[in-house]
């Protein structure tokens, strides 16, 4: 596979993953802010905007939803990564089913409706939620198990370890301290998961669930697990890097996965540290797969 085609596959994954991800949390905020006026609204947003690493203060006439929405040309935000997702898809058109296509592209033109946020938040974020499933859904449903799809699960598992960890940077459970561990569990589409499990609905365990949980599928641990597994399917097909982005994963993976019984300050520095491995695996995979060789010049 050309190295420009990997890419592309990695970033749809990351992209998609971010654009979910962050309304999910948007939503969930927003609808905290709305509700429950004990948080100032200044103190609440600059709390989300610090965790997306969006500007802060929020530029005048920008309230929240617009700033996180976002412009087309933003990869952070959430139009920004649809837009993104859709140009990389364009690029490697020829090797995604129609229904793929269709399905980013829906995406994008919701978000192309500015009326529909400013009318009803709430009732649009939704609506892009339901477009970006559709998307993840076809791609599960049409994509051959080949080396675009090990690297798309790559770019998403990766993306999803980063937004987790952004999700917990905001501290619901410290701003909202009755409601805010829902919001947590419901940004990252958890809270049946976590009743489940019949822990108390408190900020500790709803944290300590989220990283190092070993069945829910966007926990800190499961992700890592996901992105060691592309990186070995990878390796079956031919595709090796001398072994550095293995590295990193698989180290994650084993920190994640070997803890035992962690502590609250333990789980923050698993969160972090998390990040941060996620952050050198994705460049390991620039460096290993996506970086070109350059020009060769011939003398004579």
């Amino acid at each position: 596979m050309l190295s420009r085609i990997a890419e592309s596959f990695f970033w749809i994954g990351r992209y998609l993953e971010r654009a979910e991800a962050t309304t999910r949390l948007l939503n969930e905020h927003h609808h905290l802010l709305v509700e429950d006026r004990s948080v100032d609204e200044d103190l609440g947003s600059a709390a989300l905007l610090d965790a997306l690493g969006l500007a802060s203060p929020l530029e005048a006439g920008t309230g929240l939803v617009g700033a996180v929405i976002g412009a087309p040309d933003d990869p952070t935000t959430v139009r920004g990564a649809v837009a993104a997702a859709r140009e990389n898809a364009r690029s490697v058109r020829d090797q995604l089913s129609v229904e793929v296509f269709e399905a980013l592209n829906a995406a994008h033109i919701s978000l192309t409706r500015g009326l529909l946020f400013a009318a009803s938040p709430g009732v649009g974020l939704h609506r892009v939620v339901e477009r970006l499933l559709v998307a993840y859904g076809v791609i599960e449903w049409t994509m051959s198990r080949d080396e675009g799809y090990l690297f798309l699960t790559l770019g998403r598992a990766l993306e999803r370890i980063d937004m987790t960890t952004r999700l917990l940077a905001v501290r619901h459970d410290q701003l909202w301290p009755e409601s805010g561990p829902v919001a947590t569990l419901r940004a990252s589409g958890a809270l049946n998961s976590f009743l489940r499990t019949q822990y108390p609905l408190e900020g500790d365990y709803v944290r300590r669930f989220l990283v190092v949980d070993p069945a829910f599928p966007r926990s800190l641990r499961v992700c890592a697990v996901d992105a060691e597994a592309a990186v070995r399917g990878l390796e079956g097909t031919g595709a090796w890097d001398g072994g550095q982005l293995l590295r990193e994963c698989g180290m994650l993976r084993s920190r994640l996965e070997f803890v035992v019984d962690p502590t609250s300050a333990d789980v923050d520095t698993l969160a972090a540290e998390a990040q941060l491995a996620a952050s050198r695996a994705s460049e390991a995979a620039t460096k290993g797969f996506f970086s070109q060789a350059g020009t060769i010049v011939w003398s004579h």
